[in-house]
Formats: C-alpha cells, sequence, structure tokens
C-alpha cells in the first residue's frame, strides 16, 4: 500500500466506476414471454397487444442485458485476476521459505536469526524530506505534524527492499526458477505504438486523459521505455469514463484526430502534461502548438469522426473486465491502477528471463 494510502486506509490508485457485485450475482428469471398478440391491457375498449408493449420496452431491455453482461464479466475477469495474483503470491512465498530454509540449515542457524540479522539502511532526513516534497500535494499536512509516519513508512519500505534482495540471492545461490506460467489474457495491440515495432514486450495501456492515476502512471511508462528502448513497445488505447471526467471524451477523440495527422504522442504528451486543460478550446490550443492542420482538426473534432476508434477501445475494455483507468496489460500480464516503475520493471524482468529461456519465443 502507498503512504498516503496508509493514511487514508485504502486510498486507491485507479479511476473506477464501481459496479455492485450483488447486482451481477443473483439475476433473477426473466418472465414468461406472451405471444406477440396477447392483450396486455384494455383501453377505451381496444385492446393493447404485447406486440407494442415489446417495441416501448426494447432499447431500455437491451441496454440492461448488456449492462448486466458487463458487471458478470467484471466480476468473473476480476476474480480469475485475484486467484492468479493469489497463487503466484503463495508460490513466491513458498520459493522464498525454501531457500531461506536451505540457507539457514548451510549456516547451523535458523530463518529468523538469518532475517533479523540483515542490514538495513537508515532513513535519512534528506530523503525524507524528498519524500514529503514529492507527495505534499496528495498528504496535506504539515511535514512536522507527519515526519514520525513517513520515516516509519520508508523504513519500513526499506527493510522490504533489503528482504526481497536478499531472497533473491538466495534464489541465484540455490538456482530457484519459477516453472509455473502467469496469467495472460488476450488483448488486441489495436492503437498508436511508441517504441519498436517488433519489441518482444508489448504493454497495452487503457487509459482516460483526464484521470489523475494515468497522469501518474505517464511518468513511470516513459522511464520504463527509457529503460529498455529496444525491448518494449507501448500501445495506448481509450477508456475515458465520462460519468466521472466530463472533458474525457473529448480528450480521446482529439488524440484520434491527432493521430490522424501523424502527431498522436505529442498529443498525448501535452494533454497529460496539463490534465486540467482539456476543454474543446484548450485542446485547440495544444493542436495549434504541435502544428496539426487544425482545418482537419477541427473537423475531425465536430464531425464525431473518432467515435469509432473510441467505441472499439471501449467495447475491448468491456470484454476484457475492464471499470477502471489505468489498467495496464504486459504482455497479456495484468497491472491495475498507478503502479510503481519497480512494479513495472519487476513485470518486464522477468518477461525477458522467460523469452531467453524459451529461446525468445513465448
Amino acid at each position: 500500500m502507498t503512504f498516503v494510502g496508509k493514511l487514508m486506509s485504502a486510498a486507491p490508485l485507479a479511476c473506477s466506476l464501481a459496479l455492485c457485485p450483488g447486482a451481477a450475482s443473483a439475476v433473477p428469471a426473466p418472465a414468461p414471454a406472451e405471444p406477440a398478440s396477447a392483450a396486455v391491457a384494455i383501453v377505451g375498449g381496444q385492446f393493447l397487444p404485447y406486440s407494442a408493449l415489446q417495441a416501448a420496452v426494447k432499447v431500455k431491455l437491451q441496454s440492461l442485458d448488456q449492462q448486466r453482461d458487463a458487471e458478470i464479466r467484471q466480476i468473473s475477469s476480476e476474480t480469475a485476476r485475484e486467484r492468479a495474483a493469489y497463487i503466484d503470491s503463495q508460490l513466491n512465498s513458498l520459493i522464498d521459505q525454501k531457500v531461506l530454509a536451505l540457507e539457514a540449515a548451510a549456516n547451523k542457524t535458523t530463518p529468523k536469526a538469518l532475517l533479523a540479522a540483515l542490514a538495513v539502511p537508515q532513513v535519512s532526513e534528506a530523503q525524507m524530506q524528498a519524500f514529503y516534497q514529492a507527495q505534499k500535494a496528495q498528504i496535506g499536512r504539515p511535514y512536522a505534524q507527519i515526519q514520525p509516519q513517513i520515516k516509519e513508512f520508508l523504513q519500513s519500505a526499506a527493510a522490504d527492499k533489503a528482504r526481497r534482495r536478499y531472497y533473491d540471492s538466495l534464489r541465484q545461490k540455490y538456482h530457484a526458477k519459477v516453472l509455473l506460467g502467469p496469467m495472460r489474457e488476450r488483448v488486441d495491440p489495436t492503437g498508436p505504438v511508441r517504441g519498436p515495432a517488433k519489441a518482444p514486450i508489448t504493454i497495452i495501456e487503457f487509459s482516460d486523459f483526464q484521470c489523475p492515476f494515468c497522469g501518474r502512471l505517464e511518468p513511470e511508462l516513459r522511464k520504463l521505455l527509457q529503460a529498455y528502448p529496444t525491448q518494449l513497445r507501448l500501445v495506448y488505447r481509450n477508456l475515458p469514463l465520462v460519468s466521472l471526467h466530463p472533458n474525457a471524451m473529448h480528450a480521446a477523440e482529439a488524440g484520434v484526430c491527432a493521430d490522424q495527422q501523424g502527431k498522436f504522442w505529442q498529443m498525448h504528451d501535452l494533454m497529460f502534461a496539463d490534465q486540467g486543460a482539456l476543454s474543446v478550446p484548450a485542446l485547440e490550443v495544444k493542436a495549434k502548438r504541435i502544428g496539426l492542420d487544425m482545418r482537419r482538426f477541427d473537423t475531425c473534432l465536430d464531425s464525431g469522426a473518432a467515435l469509432p476508434v473510441i467505441k472499439t477501445d471501449e467495447q475491448a475494455a468491456v470484454e476484457l473486465g475492464l471499470a477502471g483507468t489505468p489498467s495496464t496489460f504486459i504482455n497479456g500480464r495484468f497491472l491495475n491502477g498507478a503502479v510503481s516503475y519497480d512494479e513495472l520493471s519487476t513485470v518486464v524482468k522477468d518477461e525477458l528471463r522467460r523469452l531467453s529461456a524459451a529461446g525468445g519465443r513465448h
């Protein structure tokens, strides 16, 4: 959990449209169908046929069915991901326990004693100040008031990192390898691409230009691409949460319209750099800054020409059971919310190891 999350008990890492699991877990049986000619009412001596009622309710009922199907799909996907994550965490815990036991036996001591002897660097005042400055807007409290919690959080993180490094060194020493493959989901890599087309690892991000958590993820992804310039390609897909972010759809359309002129990523970077300025006039200013043909850009925005692309992305998100942003897939491996560079890099390193072991094949 993040530091701000600890302060707030459960800080979210994603913009999401909350769905009620109970709504999809108990679906009542549909009412028995009536013949189209059957009377459902009588008005002024005339029978009102069931077919007239069907026509009146058809659109709404179809919408309700689609909503139900989306909710069921989301719950099913979330459950599968939670199961896979739990299995993965338990497997890694078992491996850590095993290599630690081997090391303890080799040194005629106990696992507990080995962990107690680990050297953990003390957090400095400069590190606490730097952390506070980076999180100041979210923390919203004076440094002097929050300093003890910051120290405790950073010291705990340092201890976790020290243990992780130790476990990893033991895994290497005792030749531990994970043979169980991770859960992968089939995601169509359709959309603007940043990075080499033939990169062995594909990152697909479903995002919303007005989502603050998407904004938090962007610098982490840029850092990742810089660290692995030949191994990664990033594909952007739209999931504007319009009920939460009123300008998200305009921004998504602007991205598609800029992509039609070969300048998606320039527009993408400007929109994430200033998420508070995503109205149509503000988007036009950004379009001018990157040198778009404004007549083409305005025509694209006004005509709704970008909407089919966005709808395709949204439908893909529905089929994957997504209801929040950012949602990221690394070679089909799902990561939820504004994950850190370290979390992203851990998955990328594991993918590179797996590809190397498979001779470059997935």
